[in-house]
């Protein structure tokens, strides 16, 4: 697969479990399928951040996007937390300090940062970012800590049952073949995008 496959599959696979979450949610199987979709865009930003010319661009552009799907965000899911962008920008924050200081001291600050705004899936959202950027599925010290964040959702508030199916992630991204493939410009404003028109279609069918 390549990184606009990957991308792809990304986001095929939030428009089903935010479909399953919005307008079908006795069909469990959209949100099953959902919980990959977020730790393939976690890929994508370390992804992102290892391979972007101009870092502070590439943020903006997250925060800006971010500013404008937080409306729509809301009257879509009737959620006070702030969307997956603000998730995103904090680890991408924590990719790029971590290596600017050689530490990842970072990842627990702006972990707490994550919780503490509310930000969508929070601390574990982060940590979630900064295993996958340091992705490596041949050690077993990687796959231990990769697999318990991911059980530890079972006891974490506000998560649902679920969620460890996110643990499954690792094996899409093994079919990665380090290329990059189509330019994938629609890619975050797909985001605010699909939120309208998911919005759209709940108010037409209430």
């Amino acid at each position: 697969m390549t990184t606009f496959q990957i991308k792809l599959l990304a986001a095929v696979l939030m428009v089903c479990d935010h479909i399953g979450a919005v307008i079908f949610p006795k069909i469990l199987i959209l949100r099953f399928l959902g919980r990959l979709s977020f730790p393939l865009f976690a890929w994508l930003i370390g992804q992102g951040e290892k391979h972007t010319n101009n870092f502070n661009l590439y943020l903006l552009r997250l925060v800006i996007l971010g500013l404008i799907s937080q409306p729509i965000y809301y009257l879509t899911f009737h959620s006070s937390a702030l969307n997956i962008l603000a998730t995103l920008a904090f680890g991408l924050l924590a990719i790029r300090v971590n290596k600017v200081i050689g530490s990842n001291l970072f990842t627990l600050i702006f972990a707490a940062l994550a919780q503490l705004a509310n930000a969508e899936y929070g601390a574990y959202g982060v940590f979630v970012i900064i295993l996958l950027s340091e992705m490596n599925i041949n050690r077993i010290t990687w796959w231990l800590k990769w697999i318990s964040l991911n059980l530890l959702t079972f006891w974490l508030p506000g998560f649902f049952f679920h969620q460890f199916l996110a643990g499954l992630t690792p094996l899409i991204l093994s079919l990665w073949n380090s290329q990059q493939g189509r330019k994938g410009k629609w890619f975050y404003p797909f985001y605010p995008v699909h939120l309208a028109l998911i919005l759209v279609l709940q108010l037409l069918i209430l």
